[in-house]
């Protein structure tokens, strides 16, 4: 918006390729009358609700999750897909009041001045951003004002204008959450839970990478898991990791899992046909193949499943498996699938049963 008059070279607010001059809001017969009072009543409510005079514009939708593969050609679930630059335009037709629709511009150069009275927008005639854009309203107000009131594009739920309250709430939720996974994986864990935690949050290959590398992947796909789980709350995040560290029936099954698929004895076919060797276990439904472990997982620990749970563990465990057991937790997992009594035992000798049951000398 002009201070005055007579800086034609500033950047501004067109309408209907006329600027919109200060002398619009205090001279009630200006034809831009009405178009000032709705410029500066905006501004207002931003400042009042925008305490620090930032605002945030951000893209709905990204950033995006794909299936991938790493530099092994293993599948990644959830690889990031590179973000592509939106262009929004500085122009847009919007209706104000009961004054109907009007051609609204957004100089952010100076415009380019035409005969009589009129100007046209300058070089910049797009905003291009990646996933989000700040903007100081003191500083750029009429930007502020053409995104937050005139341009579509949060209208129609491409751009979401944050809430700084939530967003605050939202941003000490990220920031605690941050803290207790970085405590959790880098101080709780010993580097023998480590390698079975991290194999339940499927990070494969364990066996063969070092401690702190297992620890900064396990970190890193916590974090992705946190941001798909506000998509899809099935999916096990930060909390959930959390709570298994107590070691869960659920978190010992996907470990045993990961490990028989490292080890090449198990395996899901494209099909989603889950085998050890030649034997099948369960074809996984297509929809839900994304989830092909969990599914079988699911499966397999089922009630009325007890016996194709003993089943599958028996044709994948061997003696190298149990000597690399450093929980008492999995020992007492072991019993349980086995029907091996361990109330008032001692666990050496819960170990020696477990182990006469599956690889009997």
């Amino acid at each position: 918006m002009y201070p005055n008059k007579k800086l034609k070279t500033e950047k501004m607010i067109l309408i209907d390729q006329r600027p919109l001059e200060s002398d619009a809001l205090h001279e009630d017969k200006h034809k831009l009358h009405e178009f000032a009072k709705e410029y500066d009543s905006t501004l207002k409510e931003l400042h009042g609700k925008y305490k620090d005079g930032i605002i945030r514009f951000k893209r709905i939708g990204w950033p995006k999750y794909t299936k991938g593969a790493d530099s092994s050609f293993r599948e990644v679930p959830n690889m990031l897909e590179p973000t592509p630059p939106m262009r929004i335009p500085l122009k847009a037709y919007a209706v104000t009041g009961s004054l109907g629709k009007h051609l609204w511009m957004c100089c952010l150069d100076a415009p380019v001045l035409l005969p009589n009275g009129l100007s046209d927008m300058g070089r910049k005639k797009t905003l291009s951003i990646i996933e989000e854009v700040i903007v100081n309203i003191n500083e750029q107000p009429d930007l502020a004002f053409f995104l937050y009131k005139i341009s579509p594009f949060v209208r129609r739920k491409l751009l979401q204008v944050i809430d700084p309250v939530a967003d605050d709430a939202k941003i000490g939720e990220e920031k605690r959450t941050e803290a207790e996974r970085k405590s959790a994986i880098w101080h709780q864990l010993s580097d023998e839970k480590l390698l079975m935690m991290a194999r339940g949050y499927g990070v494969t290959d364990v066996d063969n990478k070092q401690p702190n590398a297992i620890r900064q992947e396990l970190e890193a796909l916590l974090e992705t898991n946190d941001k798909l789980q506000k998509q899809n709350p099935i999916i096990k995040g930060t909390n959930e990791f959390i709570k298994e560290m107590k070691v869960t029936d659920g978190l010992l099954l996907r470990n045993f899992v990961q490990k028989a698929m490292d080890d090449n004895k198990l395996d899901c076919k494209g099909d989603g046909r889950w085998k050890i060797g030649e034997k099948g276990i369960i074809q996984v439904p297509f929809n839900e193949l994304d989830r092909k472990k969990d599914y079988l997982c699911n499966y397999l620990m089922l009630g009325n499943n007890t016996e194709k749970l003993q089943e599958f563990i028996t044709d994948l465990i061997n003696k190298d498996y149990l000597e690399g057991i450093t929980e008492n937790k999995e020992w007492l997992w072991l019993a349980k699938i086995a029907g091996v009594s361990s109330g008032f035992k001692k666990i050496d000798e819960v170990k020696g049963n477990v182990a006469n049951f599956f690889c009997p000398i």
